[in-house]
């Protein structure tokens, strides 16, 4: 399987990196120039790579613990491309953990109407369908890493990815790029990453947004569905295991709000109804991120609050602020400081420092950056 993977890797580069060297030569006649002049025009590959350090400080009652450490946490690559005006695909793959993330075909004959089929991003939530290479923060929001199909989810980590078919679609414009209204409905195999789906039933996800004035949108989503295998989560706090069942009940709703200008972004910001089983899910967020300097030096600060459990006393507060220098309007370098809060005595202080390596190959170009 590791050999699979590797040669899968080595063929998306060898497929598009030629492009690099072609700029400035004459047009090829060959078979083989041929290939890569059409390679060069329907294919692109995009790489990146989020990696730094962090420490954590945490304080229990009678216990006190630091740790700190380098850390790689994404290796994406993304190899997409176009069939047709009409027909595209996309592949991503994620080196760390050898993972294929997502492998979709997308036909889109219509603005207000657009079909993927295979593996991708449910639509479910607004920070979820956002590119993990251009979070504000360093850490996910607890609203996609409890609720959404990532780390701490009854369902384990799926990346919010899942086996599936979407259609969606923009209707009312209102210019040049906006419209009034976007639209996305999934039914998936409820199995995230897995290939394989292991019961009859299917899951079904929707998402409506509408943006009123440029800039601000406001939005509802909902996912209803059951668990897909056997799963086993473990507490960060406690370091607890809970396994859940198969066919358990795992529903969600969400409502989003999300205003942005060239130099302000407020989603503010998201809440989510989750239940798991008997058990009833709370989480929002809200975030500010503001250019102090145009297109060079930014600061954020988030709020989040998740409960576990409505029915008992179980609640975190976490308080992150930070800043990121934009080396290029796509090369930044990201600090943070976060602060969490456990109604059990306990809290933990986190400080990150990340950075972003990012390749993107275009048309005849291939460029290195940081981002």
């Amino acid at each position: 399987m590791k050999n699979t993977r590797l040669l899968f890797v080595i063929w998306m580069l060898f497929l598009v990196l030629p492009q690099g060297y072609s700029q400035g030569k004459k047009e090829d006649s060959s078979v083989l120039g041929q290939v890569n002049g059409f390679l060069s025009k329907h294919v692109k590959l995009t790489a990146y790579g989020q990696f730094g350090y962090s420490y954590t400080d945490r304080k229990d009652l009678d216990v006190s613990q630091a740790d700190n450490q380098f850390f790689g946490r994404l290796g994406m690559l993304i190899l997409s491309g176009d069939i047709t005006d009409k027909l595209s695909w996309m592949v991503q793959y994620e080196l760390f953990t050898s993972q294929l993330l997502e492998l979709y075909a997308c036909y889109k004959p219509y603005s207000f109407f657009q079909v993927k089929i295979g593996r991708m991003k449910t639509c479910f939530t607004l920070e979820n369908q956002m590119s993990s290479s251009v979070y504000e923060t360093v850490n996910f929001s607890r609203v996609i890493e409890r609720l959404a199909g990532f780390s701490g989810d009854v369902c384990g980590n799926q990346g919010g990815r899942d086996m599936g078919l979407q259609v969606g679609g923009e209707l009312f414009k209102t210019s040049v790029d906006d419209y009034f209204l976007e639209y996305r409905v999934g039914v998936y195999n409820g199995s995230g990453l897995s290939m394989k789906d292991h019961n009859d039933a299917k899951d079904f996800a929707a998402w409506f947004t509408v943006q009123p004035v440029k800039g601000l949108k406001m939005g509802a989503s909902a996912y209803i569905g059951k668990l897909n295998d056997d799963y086993t989560v473990v507490n960060d706090e406690t370091g607890e295991e809970t396994i859940y069942n198969t066919n358990m009940k795992r529903n969600r709703m969400a409502l989003s709000t999300c205003y942005q200008t060239h130099r302000l972004t407020c989603r503010g910001g998201e809440y989510l109804w989750g239940k798991d089983g008997s058990i009833n899910r709370r989480v929002f967020y809200a975030l500010g991120y503001w250019f102090a300097i145009p297109s060079r030096l930014a600061v954020v600060a988030k709020l989040e609050r998740y409960e576990a459990d409505t029915a008992v006393s179980d609640s975190e507060m976490i308080y992150t602020v930070g800043g990121a220098y934009y080396i290029t309007p796509k090369t930044r370098i990201m600090l943070n400081y976060a602060h969490f809060s456990y109604e059990k005595s306990v809290s933990v202080n986190e400080l990150w420092a990340m950075s972003l390596l990012n390749c993107n190959s275009n048309n005849d170009s291939f460029v290195l950056g940081l981002s």
